[in-house]
């Protein structure tokens, strides 16, 4: 059974339940803002009816009658006239225009007008339509116009003649709803009509005849399209029509007439067509007149082309290679490496990426890599094996980029080629190809290497097949063994490949190296664990400063930790107490022996306590170590509690994650309170706000109290930097609370804090 749903201007109402209820008491009284119970009750007593015709009939006169009544509310006779139209577009043709009284009348009024057409477009049969034809001709104005739409909808046959009337009608807007209306009538009448009107004609007229085109006959379409494409007035009909015309005709005349011509918009549309198009040797007629069209022109159909993979565009994609415009040139290298392979597309693209370093030469290499055809990989080997060192060396590269993995035998042999350039190349092909069981190859090839070039290719391929290695922890060995027996000068050439490598064991193989005799290694080789790119080399700095005899490599060690740890914010832990234990046996410089104490602000744990209540009595750091005991105590009592003018992303302040962070507007009045638990001594403040670069507080002020009701005086004040606001502190300041403001307003950026950091 069909459920009706139906739209008023006021309310949505869709029916829930099955019962019937008289409703026209009250629904007559309807006004947009009252009660829907009425209509509800009316769309129960539809529901219910369903598709019986005793049952509608009953109710489509007692609807009927209520909009005949006087004094139905405008809003009544709305949710009425919809309802009319569910019933009777329901009813059998058996409608007379005496028994849809007062809906006649209704059609004509403008007022009305438009509620009579809800009930009455529903309704089947020609007394409807003749219905809309008297009110037709009886209406002006926007009524009219309505009645048109109407009649449109319902593919009102007999109303061409009229509408072809109206088609000259002095209203610009009744004509144009003419035109619409004829272009949407499918019978043939209403196509004569249309087509009768000469263009240029109204742009009305023309949209019409775009929209009856793909109606006609193929000839008939064709001869219509071509007329509006050669004559209408409106440049949009003129391109909507070629647009239909190269969907429509299968030929490629179009097509090139509109490449010969300089209609911009035009060439757009026959570029957009060409993958799509359906014409048959479309891709050799292009090819044949490409090289009698502008550089732009050449270049988009080129491009149009590619889309296409059609081995008949080769030829001319070869000569276009040459062309004197660089734009033509480039676009047909790029596209030839989407079309189908062949040894004559391979040479002319090796001979453009052989050639000087350019934009071409580059587009030339990446359309080698995806070309693809028979005998195309043979030939590639066969090339790379022996002839022009440029050729050669282009070629080698591509046994990587197409992943040639036959292509390893060649490569490895390749080694003792007498051109350094073609070693070089090789083995940066093996760095991108070879499987980690490559590895010690590579390692003898970059041990051998006597070009500075060829040694540094090798080098950067042993770490990449390396790194490739799932086995994380034994991957490195045959370098690090290689590395213990090497002559000094050896080691220090492949020291480098370690620190690409990264991890501890690499870290725990440079350490060994910063302990050699040969003083410049062991410099080398603690330089490259300062530099190290993870953390790894921290446990190893600390081992070199230990056993060194060396008193400027176990400072350069010590400060190597310390710069490690400020890079490295991370949450402390007794590991770290246990580093800094060790290097503060060892270092004698006072300046990092400072340093190492103040590292221990960071910690929580007992020892690092007792490391620093028993180093009170050490003449140097004394001082400093009471301090940091008072600030492990302050730790221990708890993390740090935040508040903010705006506690939204709070928490992030500490997370130890510089990606989250906490945001504000930057308007002159925000704060950042961090309470401490305990009162402790305060050194420095650092607000970090890495990749948010710009965002620092626009000018702070920072309070340090014990009392938070009581901030005292201000003491520090001063600007934002970029990346990290680093705030110091007086000497002795101390205190449980630090409050930073932002006091200067900035419209463009907000003020962010990634992290808060403390010393």
């Amino acid at each position: 059974m069909l459920r009706p749903t139906f739209f008023t201007a006021g309310f949505v109402f869709t029916l829930l339940a099955h019962s019937s209820v008289a409703a026209e008491p009250t629904l007559s009284q309807l006004d947009y803002s009252g009660s829907p119970q009425a209509v509800e009750a009316l769309d129960r007593e539809l529901y219910a009816a369903g598709t019986d015709p005793v049952k509608l009939a009953v109710i489509e006169q007692r609807l009927l009658a209520s909009l005949r009544a006087r004094d139905t509310t405008y809003a009544a006779r709305q949710v009425l006239c919809q309802r009319l139209g569910w019933v009777l577009g329901l009813a059998p043709e058996k409608l007379t225009a005496a028994g849809l009284k007062p809906l006649p009348a209704m059609l004509v009024d403008e007022r009305d007008s438009d509620l009579a057409r809800l009930a009455l477009e529903p309704a089947p049969g020609a007394v409807i339509d003749t219905l809309f034809l008297t009110a037709l001709n009886q209406t002006t104005a926007r009524t009219r116009i309505a009645l048109i739409d109407s009649i449109a909808r319902r593919q009102i046959v007999a109303a061409v003649p009229t509408l072809a009337k109206l088609l000259s009608n002095n209203d610009p807007a009744t004509a144009a709803a003419a035109a619409r209306a004829l272009g949407f009538i499918t019978d043939h009448s209403a196509a004569v009509v249309l087509l009768a009107v000469p263009e240029p004609s109204p742009a009305a007229v023309a949209a019409a005849k775009l929209a009856l085109a793909p109606r006609l006959a193929a000839g008939s379409a064709l001869a219509v399209l071509a007329d509006l494409r050669a004559r209408a007035a409106d440049p949009v009909h003129r391109i909507a029509a070629l647009r239909l015309l190269l969907q429509l005709d299968p030929s490629i005349a179009t097509t090139l007439a509109v490449l010969d011509g300089n209609d911009t918009a035009a060439k757009h549309v026959v570029l957009e067509s060409i993958y799509a198009s359906r014409a048959p040797q479309i891709i050799p007629a292009l090819a044949a007149k490409l090289s009698t069209w502008d550089a732009l022109t050449q270049t988009a159909v080129i491009a149009a082309m590619a889309r296409r993979g059609d081995a008949a565009a080769i030829s001319a994609l070869l000569k276009a290679t040459a062309h004197e415009d660089a734009k033509v040139r480039t676009a047909a290298l790029e596209a030839l490496g989407f079309l189908p392979g062949t040894i004559e597309t391979m040479t002319a693209l090796t001979k453009v990426a052989a050639g000087t370093a350019t934009a071409e030469n580059k587009i030339a290499k990446a359309s080698l890599a995806r070309l693809n055809g028979p005998a195309l990989n043979a030939a590639i080997l066969t090339g790379a094996e022996r002839g022009e060192t440029a050729w050669r060396v282009v070629l080698i590269e591509q046994i990587a980029l197409r992943g040639l993995s036959e292509g390893l035998p060649l490569l490895v042999k390749l080694r003792a080629d007498p051109d350094s350039a073609i070693r070089a190349a090789a083995v940066t092909a093996l760095g991108e190809l070879a499987p980690p069981a490559d590895n010690k190859i590579v390692l003898d090839w970059a041990i051998a290497a006597t070009d500075a070039n060829e040694q540094a290719r090798a080098l950067r391929a042993l770490v990449s097949i390396t790194l490739r290695n799932p086995d994380v922890a034994g991957r490195g060995a045959p370098l690090y063994a290689a590395l213990e027996t090497a002559p000094a000068e050896l080691a220090l050439r492949l020291l480098p490949a370690l620190g690409r490598i990264g991890g501890a064991p690499s870290a725990a193989c440079a350490a060994k190296l910063a302990l050699n005799v040969d003083f410049k290694l062991a410099e080398a080789a603690l330089a490259a664990l300062v530099r190290w790119p993870d953390d790894t080399a921290v446990a190893a700095l600390v081992s070199v400063a230990e056993r060194t005899t060396l008193p400027a490599l176990r400072a350069s060690a010590v400060s190597g930790v310390i710069a490690a740890f400020e890079r490295n914010r991370a949450f402390w832990n007794a590991d770290a107490t246990a580093l800094v234990a060790r290097l503060l046996v060892v270092s004698a410089a006072a300046e990092s022996r400072l340093a190492l104490i103040t590292l221990l602000k960071r910690a929580v744990d007992a020892p690092a306590l007792a490391l620093a209540e028993k180093s009170q009595s050490d003449p140097v750091i004394g001082a400093a170590a009471g301090e940091t005991a008072a600030v492990i105590r302050a730790n221990q009592a708890g993390p740090a509690k935040l508040r903010a003018s705006t506690m939204a992303g709070v928490k992030n302040l500490t997370d130890g994650n510089t990606g989250n962070r906490w945001s504000v507007p930057a308007e002159g009045d925000e704060w950042v309170e961090v309470d401490f638990i305990l009162s402790r001594p305060l050194r420095r403040i650092t607000l970090d706000q890495t990749g948010r670069g710009a965002e620092f507080p626009e000018s702070y002020e920072l309070y340090v109290t014990d009392d938070v009701a009581v901030p005292g005086k201000v003491v520090a004040t001063g600007v934002g930097q970029t990346n990290k606001t680093v705030i110091d502190l007086p000497v002795g300041t101390r205190g449980r609370y630090v409050i930073i403001k932002n006091v200067a307003a900035r419209k463009d950026t907000p003020w962010s804090i990634c992290e808060i950091f403390v010393d």
